[in-house]
């Protein structure tokens, strides 16, 4: 039975498979000496197996939910990348500084116009009574005298602005250098010490030290280490400290301490005040637990630990309001 394939030799057929473009593809090495074939096999080798590792790391990552995780020192989160971004958030705090400075200098100047114009207004309403037609060249050199004292009043503002805005910085300066100091002295956070760290961390160099001694079954100390806790971070000036109570029997015989919790203030490493249980924070006796943060800063601020203000009546009605006890 004859074939009803074409011969290659002749006709469209074998056009098209001398034309064929896809004909390389069959075999890439065709036409290669044997060591370029050598040279190009190891590369693609070398090419697929770099593919397939980089496909099975993939599958890795997939498979334990990290696909979208990175080496740390590349990742976002890497290194450069926080200092970096340390350094766009400096910039912009600084530059938001300048704005406010520039808004409160700009305040100011008005004030002093503001001060100027009213004055003008005075001298203008005294000069009523005078002919406007004699007056008309006195007129033109007060504009002019006006003008120049408006000036140095301007100049003269500048100069006390600068120096209210060094003290400013002065002051700001300061301010971070005292905080930066106490917090290296632990202020700004509640720690637990032990009996042995007691007597140097109330001798040190923290004028207020306020130490918790607590029991850890105990529910109402846990209250009172909750509210402390509030406290700490805003009140730099006073050490927070808690101790526990069945760890350190020598301090708890020396201070006299009968009822848990007890909260002692030292200052410079003296008793100066104690409160004895929720003694003076309870709010309504039928829920004794029930008192708020503010009660216990309005006794620390008493003992002269920290800095407090007493909510006045608008602020303790708003407080009602928004359902907190004042």
């Amino acid at each position: 039975m004859p074939s009803l394939q074409q011969s290659a030799g002749s006709g469209k057929a074998a056009k098209f498979v001398q034309a064929n473009p896809f004909g390389p593809m069959a075999d890439p090495f065709a036409g290669m000496g044997d060591d370029e074939k050598e040279y190009h096999k190891q590369l693609s080798d070398n090419i697929n197996k770099r593919m397939e590792d980089s496909i099975s790391e993939l599958q890795e990552r997939h498979a334990k939910g990290t696909n979208e995780l990175d080496d740390p020192d590349r990742a976002p989160t890497g290194s450069a990348y926080k200092v970096h971004a340390q350094m766009k958030r400096e910039k912009m705090m600084e530059e938001r500084r300048r704005r406010e400075e520039m808004q409160r200098l700009k305040a100011l100047k008005e004030d002093a116009k503001s001060i100027f114009v009213d004055k003008n207004n005075e001298n203008d309403e005294d000069n009523d009574g005078f002919d406007n037609k004699d007056n008309d060249g006195f007129d033109n050199d007060s504009d002019d005298s006006d003008d120049d004292e408006y000036n140095d009043l301007l100049n003269d503002s500048n100069a006390e602005l600068e120096a209210i805005r060094e003290r400013r910085i002065r002051e700001m300066r300061e301010m971070q250098m005292k905080k930066a100091e106490q917090k290296s002295l632990g202020h700004g956070e509640v720690r637990t010490i032990t009996q042995d760290e007691f007597l140097p961390e109330c001798t040190g160099k923290s004028e207020w030290v306020a130490v918790h001694f607590f029991h850890k079954e105990f529910n109402r100390c846990t209250i009172m280490d909750h509210h402390l806790k509030l406290i700490a971070p805003k009140h730099l000036s006073c050490k927070f400290l808690r101790m526990d109570a069945e760890k350190a029997p020598f301090f708890i015989h020396k201070l006299c301490i009968k009822t848990l919790p007890t909260l002692i203030v030292f200052r410079e490493g003296k008793n100066v005040e104690r409160l004895t249980g929720f003694e003076g924070l309870i709010i309504d006796p039928s829920e004794p637990d029930k008192w708020h943060t503010g009660r216990l800063e309005q006794w620390l601020a008493s003992t002269g630990a920290i800095q407090y203000k007493v909510p006045t009546e608008e602020i303790k009605e708003e407080m009602r309001r928004m359902g907190i006890r004042p």
